[in-house]
């Protein structure tokens, strides 16, 4: 009787864990898609509109993320990288004037790019990402400090605790 009763126990577990992966898989791919749009967003072209649309698009990357089971510490800091990026792009754009010569050097590209791969690492991997989040979001955020430590632009969007 007892056998039964684990048997039983252990096939609920896994017959719930089976039955919602497909479930988990479409958020997640909602969730990477959501990053893609936001990733286009980042980009200033001068555009009146741009800031309300990276809103849109950061608004709609948490709520995915959300569900998608992204630790907020980790999206808040891909939201606030990707938004100081964005300032980064706005201010190139507002020295040059023409956005095919405005850019964002590749030294922060590459540091921020440490964010991005944290949120694709936690989508790619939730069951190992549970363990190792939290040191990776420590490793992203030394690597983004160091890279920016000259921009004054993307320190003040990095450390500012105000929403979008």
């Amino acid at each position: 009787m007892l056998q039964l009763l684990g048997a039983g126990s252990v096939g609920g577990l896994v017959s719930q864990y089976v039955t919602a992966a497909p479930e988990r898989r479409q958020t997640r791919t909602r969730a990477r898609e959501a990053m893609v749009a936001l990733e286009e967003a980042r980009w200033s072209r001068g555009q009146e509109d741009e800031w309300q649309q990276l809103r849109e698009r950061v608004h709609a990357f948490e709520s995915i993320a959300i569900v998608a089971g992204v630790p907020r510490p980790a999206a808040q800091w891909y939201v606030r990288t990707t938004v100081a990026l964005h300032l980064e792009s706005r201010r190139e754009l507002s020295e040059h004037g023409n956005p095919d010569l405005a850019g964002i050097p590749l030294r922060y590209l590459d540091a921020f790019a440490s964010a991005t791969d944290l949120i694709y690492w936690i989508l790619w991997h939730p069951q190992l990402a549970r363990l190792t989040w939290r040191r990776r979001l420590k490793r992203s955020k030394a690597e983004v400090t160091a890279a920016t430590a000259d921009s004054a632009t993307i320190r003040d969007a990095l450390t500012r605790r105000t929403a979008i």
